[in-house]
């Protein structure tokens, strides 16, 4: 077809171009000549065009060889980690997990960062406002072997050290785990929950006052669906290392039940009761006191209080969910014994506040450790979804008296009351914002003191 083509169009171009003077002076046979001559110089081109094609084929049919070859070598290279038949899994949700295949061993970084503002309209004396990171942690946790679990969390803020939660848990008993390492003593539902998930940007003056933060320890933990029992032993956290004397001990107990759950109730309504007591030997002084929302200078204290062979410390706990609703409360009571004819002191306090979700969610709670947990939204935040994310609107009472006339320990009687919003983003991002009224007794650090706090919060956490 090509030849054909080639002699055709140069047959027409030499009669286009042959003047008709020249043609009329050529015999036949000179132009038939002509013709043979450039029907060979065609099929001389024809030859090459068609060696040129074959070529052409080759070298396509080798391209395609070559890039079968490449898809099969690549699909016969085995990823380093993460890929089918590798020992390695990876996962991100949210933040990314590697595991062996068998889920023996992992590594699973996470943290938290609430970055705060607060405001005070003061009363009696100056308190400094003031912007900053009240929590920037870092740590990473997994499985250390088939029934070992570890946990290590770092707190930078303020642009310090602390160390959080460290821990080692043996996981194979039926009955139990065994947690040691610095971690929380098991007593105080709103200190047991996670400053992730807490309601009000801190924790009630009363917890703060009456509960502890991680302290080195072993705690034995307990569970089903529906009740939790924990109990440890603990000395004084891990920064205490040199006062020159011997530490602390406590001992710490905490148990809750939630009784709709234990009667087959199904649904999400909650209904927890639970207590604890924490039992303390301590070496030193000791003392009681309270901010007025968890941020800035002491509004109360008791000062120092020596002469002291132990302290108990008793709560009980009443939380509740009805759907959007929920409510926590808790009460503590503290029996100070002395020694040397010194007077035995009390003191107390207690909090009650209520949630309602706006939008609709419901306050999860984990039974198994007697705790509420993570809010996720319906409709998490989107412009281009139109999701408006969880809100919930929040009000709360909060007393502790540190006054002991008999034991001639005045240290200040406190009440708070504070309403707020919490706009759940996500799952995982959180804005809050609180307004907390304090007034406080003749004998708090400055007598009637009561300045109005305004607190907000940006919190992520991965």
């Amino acid at each position: 077809m090509i030849k054909k083509t080639l002699i055709l169009s140069s047959a027409a171009m030499l009669m286009a171009v042959t003047s008709p003077a020249l043609a009329a002076d050529m015999s036949m046979k000179e132009i038939q000549a002509q013709l043979q001559q450039l029907a060979a110089q065609v099929e001389n081109l024809s030859n090459v065009v068609e060696q040129q094609n074959e070529v052409i084929r080759q070298q396509d049919v080798e391209l395609k060889a070559q890039k079968q070859a490449s898809v099969e070598a690549l699909a016969n290279i085995t990823p380093a980690a993460g890929g089918a038949g590798s020992n390695v899994k990876i996962t991100m949700k949210p933040m990314p997990k590697i595991e062996s295949a068998d889920g023996k061993y992992s590594f699973q970084p996470f943290g938290r960062v609430h970055l705060d503002a607060t405001h005070f309209d003061d009363d009696m004396k100056d308190h400094a406002s003031n912007a900053n990171f009240r929590r920037a942690r870092l740590g990473m946790k997994g499985n250390l072997g088939e029934d070992f679990k570890y946990k290590s969390e770092i707190d930078f803020a303020e642009e310090a050290v602390n160390f959080k939660e460290v821990t080692l848990t043996y996981t194979g008993l039926d009955a139990a785990d065994i947690k040691v390492g610095h971690q929380k003593p098991a007593f105080g539902m709103e200190q047991n929950t996670s400053s992730n998930y807490i309601m009000f940007t801190e924790r009630s003056a009363p917890t703060n006052a009456f509960t502890r933060d991680e302290e080195i320890g072993a705690n034995v933990l307990a569970g089903g669906d529906n009740w939790s029992l924990t109990g440890g032993i603990f000395n004084e956290d891990a920064g205490n290392d040199d006062t020159g004397e011997d530490e602390d001990i406590t001992v710490d107990i905490r148990g809750s039940v939630n009784v709709l759950g234990m009667t087959n109730n199904t649904g999400d309504n909650v209904l927890h009761i639970g207590g604890g007591i924490s039992h303390r030997y301590p070496t030193g002084t000791i003392n009681f006191d309270a901010k007025p929302a968890g941020d800035g200078d002491d509004i109360i204290d008791t000062g120092a209080i020596g002469s002291v062979d132990d302290v108990g410390v008793y709560g009980v706990e009443l939380a509740a969910v009805f759907g959007p609703v929920s409510f926590q409360g808790e009460y503590f009571m503290t029996d100070v014994s002395r020694s040397g004819g010194m007077p035995d002191a009390e003191f107390d306090g207690h909090y009650a506040q209520a949630g309602w979700f706006i939008t609709g969610e419901s306050r999860p709670y984990k039974g198994k450790i007697g705790n509420f947990s993570r809010v996720k939204p319906n409709k998490p935040f989107s412009l281009s979804e139109g999701g408006p994310g969880a809100w919930e609107v929040l009000a709360r009472y909060e007393n502790v008296d540190l006054n002991d006339d008999s034991a001639g320990i005045m240290g200040g009687e406190l009440d708070n009351v504070s309403v707020g919003v919490n706009w759940h983003l996500t799952d995982h991002v959180r804005l809050m914002g609180n307004v907390i009224d304090v007034d406080t007794d003749s004998n708090a650090v400055v007598a009637d003191d009561d300045p109005t706090l305004y607190n907000f919060r940006a919190q992520w956490d991965f």
